[in-house]
């Protein structure tokens, strides 16, 4: 039973594929127009024949059954759906509507529901003059049809008056709830397009503006990195070892993602620092040395104006605490201190010890392990410096450190 289900649905996908889903408006809606009359004109040869009507409208009805199942063949092949619209149009206009007219009861019968929706839809896709010849011909000849009944009564043959009435209210209750359908059908259809389509444009936007503000980071770490000029890649270092610890600690991708992001901006209000301080070779004065410490506070302002990115300060803004709470600028202590500022704080004193300044050449790896260990648990948090030190286990040939 389900295997039947799946390729019923199959086939009705394919189907609305070739009918609806791969067409432009205009044969959208004749081929609409033109399945109504399908329908329309199955259910009046059904109905006609159980009630016991006319052969003659029992034969109209299976004609224009078939006839519009040819104008949907030809609207599908045709390289202009017009000609197939106008076809519909005469032939429903000027040999099928006097046939069902005459023997359904004339005036009394009048033109079937699914057929006057099927000529309203073919005269909206006729977007010519000859739409003009043709509704006024239609409409001319149709007026001349009833006058013609009225004068000659003879010339109509009547239905039961019962049973038109059962066959017009049943025609009458199936398209109405089959163009509903198709109307809401097309209303969630506009919907879920529209839907789709926006969100592939705010997808776009997204990875734009991802892209924009990356950019634009590193662009603002090789600025900051650019005022000291002995530690060049600093920021993008610190990025780069934070990014393995985060990893190893078991974070998921995005907060891996966002820790790499507050590294990389983790030293941004250096830029409100003197340059002669950063780059000052000997030993910094009492006064000098508070002005180098503003700077978490200062790169943490400045990445409060990123509301996108809420939490990017965080970085620059604890970075320099300790987990024994004796660092700056609030003394935070252990876990006090967030996780993505105590990464960051030990990749910062690793790149720290592994790069050149202008007072001394980079470490050797022994001097960084043992003070990693010296300051686990007093400046940097255990669990984290303990990862850094596997990974320093893990690179024997010292790779991970300043190459100049």
């Amino acid at each position: 039973m389900k295997m039947i289900r799946t390729k019923l649905k199959r086939a009705y996908r394919k189907v609305y594929r070739l009918l609806i889903g791969d067409r432009d408006l205009w044969q959208q809606i004749f081929n609409i127009a033109v399945i109504i009359a399908i329908v329309g004109a199955f259910i009046s040869t059904i109905l006609s024949i159980v009630l016991g009507n006319t052969p003659m409208a029992i034969a109209a009805f299976m004609i224009t059954t078939v006839f519009a199942f040819f104008c949907l063949i030809f609207s599908i092949k045709a390289k202009d759906v017009i000609y197939a619209a106008v076809l519909f149009s005469v032939v429903a206009n000027f040999l099928l509507f006097p046939v069902m007219f005459f023997t359904s009861g004339g005036i009394h019968g009048g033109m079937p529901l699914w057929l006057l929706m099927g000529l309203v839809m073919c005269w909206v896709v006729i977007r010519h003059k000859v739409l003009y010849i043709v509704y006024g011909l239609g409409l001319a000849f149709q007026c001349a049809c009833i006058f013609y009944s009225v004068r000659h009564p003879e010339s109509v043959t009547y239905f039961n008056t019962d049973q038109a009435v059962a066959v017009d209210i049943i025609q009458s209750l199936i398209l109405v709830s089959l163009i509903f359908g198709i109307i809401i059908k097309f209303q969630n259809r506009a919907y879920e397009k529209k839907k789709k389509e926006l969100d592939n444009a705010n997808a776009i936007l997204e990875r734009a503006n991802e892209r924009i503000t990356l950019q634009s980071m590193y662009a603002l770490a090789k600025t900051i990195d650019a005022k000291d000029q002995y530690t060049n890649g600093h920021s993008m270092r610190v990025a780069k070892y934070s990014a393995m610890l985060a990893e190893r600690m078991g974070l998921s991708a995005s907060e891996i993602s966002e820790i790499t992001n507050m590294a990389l901006l983790h030293d941004i209000g250096k830029i409100g620092v003197p340059d002669q301080i950063i780059n000052k070779p000997s030993k910094l004065t009492p006064d000098e040395y508070n002005i180098i410490k503003s700077h978490p506070v200062i790169g943490y302002e400045i990445l409060s104006e990123m509301p996108e990115m809420k939490d990017i300060g965080i970085g620059a803004k604890w970075h320099h605490e300790r987990y024994d709470g004796k660092g700056y600028p609030n003394g935070l202590k252990g876990e006090e201190i967030p996780l993505a500022a105590r990464i960051i704080g030990v990749a910062d004193a690793y790149d720290a010890m592994t790069s050149n300044r202008s007072y001394r050449q980079y470490l050797p790896q022994d001097a960084v392990k043992q003070e990693l260990e010296k300051g686990r648990g007093s400046q940097f948090d255990p669990e984290v410096a303990g990862i850094m030190l596997d990974i320093i286990k893990g690179d024997p040939g010292y790779a991970l450190r300043e190459h100049q």
